[in-house]
């Protein structure tokens, strides 16, 4: 489901960096986006994009891998 809700319309692919080196910019991204589950994100973290925008675990609003490979 989720790959087939990743193709059904428009994406926009970022890569997201930071010119200062003390920044983890990953670990930053990951906090915006919040828990992958939006019921979750909107119990613990309010103020995250999934919370304010994603409707079920399939359309949470963004994708941002938790994987260490994908780094």
């Amino acid at each position: 489901k989720m790959v087939q809700e990743l193709v059904s319309g428009p994406s926009v692919g970022m890569e997201i960096t930071s010119c200062d080196s003390q920044i983890e910019v990953l670990r930053e991204f990951r906090n915006l986006c919040g828990p992958s589950d939006p019921e979750i994100a909107k119990q613990i973290r309010p103020k995250t994009i999934r919370a304010k925008f994603g409707t079920n675990h399939i359309q949470n609003a963004i994708h941002c891998t938790d994987l260490p490979d994908d780094v």
